[in-house]
């Protein structure tokens, strides 16, 4: 049988992990909000990007010279392949961070559930056996 010292240390200890794990979820919802912040920069900065095949003077919609000459160089300059893959790099890691984040908060999230139910299952011990040590 558990002692009244007992239960009281239970639920301080469960208390402690609680707001611990209440705060880890919160600093988990920041990281993700800043993650979807980066990732809406990443996406509005790739529409006004010059490599958008979408914006109607880019490389990508320009005159291509006649192929049939030996002269000519149909290629997009180092510039703007560049520029492009600069481009997919921060949306790659924009993903990622988004991703990750997303990950750690659905593990606070699920910390904070654990430690909020063994919370409530050390009050209720400590609450019945207060009621039993009033009815004796």
């Amino acid at each position: 049988m558990n002692t009244r010292a007992e239960l009281e240390a239970a639920l301080a200890r469960a208390q402690a992990d609680w707001e611990r794990a209440n705060t880890q979820l919160q600093r988990a919802r920041d990281e993700l909000l800043s993650a979807n912040a980066d990732w809406d920069k990443v996406v509005n900065d790739r529409r006004k990007a010059t490599v958008d095949r979408r914006k109607p003077d880019s490389v990508w919609n320009q005159m291509f010279p006649d192929r049939r000459k030996a002269t000519t160089d149909r290629r997009a300059t180092q510039a703007d392949a560049a520029a492009l893959a600069k481009a997919v790099a921060e949306r790659n890691d924009a993903y990622t961070r988004r991703s990750k984040a997303e990950g750690e908060w659905a593990e606070a999230e699920a910390k904070l559930e654990r430690a909020g139910k063994e919370r409530d299952s050390a009050a209720a011990e400590l609450d019945e056996l207060k009621r039993r040590e009033k009815k004796t």
